[in-house]
């Protein structure tokens, strides 16, 4: 399986002893919702299957305040929709490709904007041809639960959901997070890919937790994200869905922040992926990209960053740390038990995210962002381990240290650090601060005889281990390398 030199995979080819076929798959709506306490049988057709899955983060086509245009959008010039995404049309090939759609989706200029009860608010709307060209380029799995879905109050959320509906009768998509009511906000989507049933949910926060923006009996909005029982009930829903394989979005975070607060931690991995065995956990909202791990089966990406948004700013001064997006690929077989186990993962770090994503150039730039994501998953399995190794009464927690042992296989033998061994970072690497790079004090400084392994990749970065040194612990997703086969 060839892969660019701005590449690299989350876990080992030699995984991919059966590699994604180039085939093209059938993407259909399901044909019935119902509920079932069993995973779905695997189906004997000689030929194992598989499934991949695209995820991407905040998308948009507009500035905050700007009228619609059918053509495109307008930052410095006219920019056509199709010309936005052409650099990284290429990498969106999966047989799923999910964006969080942060914005209305309407063709009118006429619906005042909601005020939101802040003195200067963001309020986003993108002509339905950018959605169109969004799914010209392959993407057919939306979220639609975040805190610009109600820019434009109940009328700009019934636009949305309209758009939605005409591209939905016009060709398979599945979109989740709004809708006329509770239960229509509440409920999971459901796409099949030659026959097999994904189901796909969302939630996120509102704006200022306003009480007229979240849904309820007869009331259009969004489920509330910090009403804890809305998302209970989401994950619920999504749980209880027949489906092959179940994904559910969460647009939550603290702005500018890389590392995952104790709220993700606890809804992302212990409550969604470990109690309710929700196989994919995507989040999104920070703007910068944050830790990625295995918890149990589940895979969870705390933070997408941003994909493509001209209402959002141009990250490249804010350091390696912070100035760039994650689009990532998730790469499924069917197993023995009949469930959909990872193969691979492959993160592309894309620049340029407030106008027209690409991913890095030269290969070092790359890799330096690549880098990044091996701290941030080392800080996530040593934060596990603690948990783990101090709270006797949480078998839950515990078992989140624990891999597919298929993995913890691949990764010894692909030369990754054996289980138990301490991840080679520094304590303080990417500063909680997004805006100054964090100085390295004296006595941190690398002496001039340090292995290359050990230098700075960054001004942000401090003593961080470049990519492919076998630092990382294989308790969590073993340590990104980069790839030429």
């Amino acid at each position: 399986m060839g892969l660019g030199i701005s590449k690299a995979l989350l876990l080992p080819l030699a995984l991919l002893a059966v590699a994604p076929t180039a085939q093209a798959k059938i993407v259909a709506r399901c044909t019935e919702n119902v509920v079932a306490a069993k995973p779905v049988a695997a189906r004997d057709t000689g030929e194992p299957e598989t499934l991949t899955i695209v995820l991407a983060g905040d998308t948009g086509f507009n500035r905050s305040g700007q009228i619609v245009e059918e053509e495109g959008f307008r930052k410095g010039q006219l920019w056509s929709f199709e010309e936005s995404s052409e650099d990284i049309a290429a990498e969106i090939d999966g047989d799923l490709a999910f964006a969080n759609i942060e914005t209305v989706i309407t063709d009118r200029n006429d619906i005042p904007p909601d005020d939101k009860e802040q003195g200067t608010s963001f309020n986003f709307r993108s002509h339905p041809n950018g959605l169109d060209s969004l799914i010209g380029r392959g993407f057919n799995l939306f979220s639609l639960a975040n805190n610009h879905s109600m820019d434009f109050g109940a009328a700009g959320a019934e636009e949305t959901l309209f758009h939605f509906a005409v591209a939905h009768h016009e060709q398979p998509i599945a979109f989740a997070g709004i809708g006329a009511d509770f239960e229509e906000a509440t409920r999971p989507a459901c796409l099949e890919v030659d026959g097999t049933r994904v189901g796909f949910a969302a939630a996120g926060i509102i704006t200022g937790a306003r009480p007229q923006h979240r849904a309820g009996e007869d009331k259009p909005g969004q489920a509330s994200y910090r009403h804890k029982e809305d998302f209970r009930v989401i994950v619920d829903r999504l749980a209880a869905m027949e489906a092959d394989y179940r994904i559910l979005s969460v647009h939550y975070g603290k702005e500018g922040r890389v590392f995952a607060d104790g709220r993700q931690i606890q809804d992302f991995r212990n409550e969604a992926a470990l109690e309710e065995g929700i196989d994919l956990i995507v989040g999104h909202h920070p703007h910068v990209v944050q830790g990625v791990e295995l918890a149990g089966g589940s895979v969870i990406f705390y933070g997408l960053g941003n994909f493509l948004h001209p209402g959002t700013a141009n990250m490249a001064r804010l350091g390696v740390c912070r100035d760039y997006g994650l689009l990532a690929k998730v790469h499924l077989v069917r197993g023995p038990s009949g469930r959909f186990e990872v193969m691979a993962i492959e993160a592309i770090p894309i620049r340029d995210t407030h106008l027209k994503p690409k991913p890095f150039e030269p290969v070092s730039a790359a890799h330096s962002r690549i880098a990044v994501l091996n701290y941030l998953g080392a800080r996530l399995a040593t934060a596990r381990r603690h948990v783990a190794s101090s709270s006797h009464r949480s078998p839950t927690v515990r078992a989140s240290t624990a891999r597919p042992r298929r993995m913890r296989s691949a990764a010894r033998s692909a030369g990754f650090a054996k289980p138990g061994s301490p991840p080679a970072v520094p304590r303080t690497v990417c500063s909680t601060r997004s805006r100054k790079p964090a100085r390295r004090s004296r006595r941190s400084r690398p002496s001039r005889s340090a292995s290359p392994s050990t230098l700075s990749a960054g001004s942000e970065m401090g003593g961080l281990p470049a990519a492919g040194s076998p630092s990382v612990s294989s308790r969590h997703l073993p340590e990104i390398h980069a790839s030429r086969l």
